[in-house]
């Protein structure tokens, strides 16, 4: 296959009822590198729906690298040669314009290799996977490979949170037990969080990580403690929740009445497939202006950030996160257009982006249909 053929592929019929036809209302068609993983519903449904309005999309899934796909960086006389292949279809970073770093997969040593180069091979794709980044460095990232590191620190979003005058709850962020049990000994209710989500499984069961409520009488011995390092903080008492998404200057936001959730005074996530709609939830400006002073901080075009708003009316920031899930709050309050936003936003590739409404925006629950019927997306989604 060519390399102009492949950031092509075949692409969906384009219709005018749904917002689709991109080209034909004079959208220049975009070349787009989405980095992401198997399974992956918001890559899936985002990249059906770029192709129903015209545009190329390619997807990077990290767990094929490297044995369905290779990459080749030349230097020969005065010829510097790029090329890159996924599923034998080829490309070079110079056909791409915009790169969503939706999802990463380090990559790993195939099975086929041989236990004792396990190390070696693993050590050398991870390498290559980063000097591969860099080889985009002129297309529009969302989010650029840095930022993305830098915005998943924790401590690093708390305290850029800081310095633009959001309000944080007291938190602690330590392996110290002598300071987590005098934080924890202040006489006020707090709460544990990890610094990045994991998850167990074994067998037939599964278990994630989640905020939880912690005391004194919680804790385990001191070497356990100071084994895992996490954050604890003072637990606030909700009026309500905030969700919040970013592209560019845009946003689209949703109360989330954790009050009415089953442990929604600890982590709404626990009971998020009981919620079926949302309101639109409007941002202060002082709480606006905080979060776009905090992505050019940190160095991010898109975010996805949550807010408790305190029983005094108060907006108390919690976490920023780059590369969240943003589809839902469309599902839970249709009124808001994050597909067609989001697809504008590619389009547009701009940092300082706004929204600009169609009188037929495309839609969530049609591009779902339209990849359903096509076979792209499996029903039950």
């Amino acid at each position: 296959m060519r390399a102009e053929d492949a950031i092509g592929g075949t692409r969906p019929e384009a219709s005018e009822s749904d917002g689709s036809a991109g080209v034909a209302s004079g959208r220049a068609t975009r070349n787009v590198l989405i980095h992401t993983v198997r399974n992956d519903f918001h890559a899936t449904v985002v990249t059906h729906a770029l192709g129903l309005r015209g545009h190329r999309v390619i997807r990077w899934i990290g767990q094929d690298y490297p044995e369905r796909i290779t990459g080749s960086v030349s230097f020969m006389d005065d010829q510097v040669g790029i090329r890159f292949s996924v599923d034998e279809a080829a490309f070079t970073p110079s056909q791409v314009d915009v790169v969503w770093f939706r999802r990463h997969a380090t990559p790993v040593a195939p099975s086929f290799i041989d236990r004792r180069d396990v190390d070696f091979v693993t050590d050398e794709l991870q390498i290559a996977d980063t000097a591969h980044a860099r080889l985009f460095d002129h297309a529009f990232w969302i989010n650029s490979t840095r930022a993305s590191a830098a915005c998943d620190v924790k401590t690093t979003q708390l305290m850029v949170a800081k310095a633009v005058g959001m309000t944080l709850p007291r938190t602690l962020v330590s392996n110290d037990p002598k300071d987590i049990r005098a934080f924890l000994s202040r006489g006020e209710a707090c709460i544990y969080k990890p610094l990045s989500g994991h998850t167990w499984t074994e067998e037939d069961w599964t278990r994630k990580t989640c905020t939880a409520e912690v005391t004194l009488e919680h804790l385990p011995a001191d070497p356990i403690l100071q084994a895992t390092p996490g954050i604890f903080q003072q637990k606030v008492r909700k009026s309500y929740e905030v969700r919040v998404q970013f592209f560019g200057a845009f946003y689209a936001g949703v109360k989330i009445e954790s009050s009415s959730l089953r442990a929604g005074d600890l982590d709404w996530r626990i009971d998020q497939d009981t919620i079926a709609s949302c309101q639109p939830a409007v941002l202060p400006t002082h709480v606006y202006a905080g979060c776009r002073d905090m992505m050019r901080r940190l160095g991010i075009v898109s975010g996805g950030f949550d807010f408790i708003v305190d029983d005094r009316g108060q907006w108390i920031f919690m976490e920023v996160n780059e590369a969240g899930q943003f589809l839902f709050i469309e599902s839970w309050c249709e009124q808001l257009p994050l597909l067609d936003a989001f697809c504008q936003f590619i389009e547009k590739a701009d940092a300082e982006f706004e929204y600009a409404p169609t009188p037929t925006p495309l839609t969530l629950k049609a591009a779902c249909a339209s990849a359903e019927q096509v076979g792209v997306l499996s029903k039950h989604k």
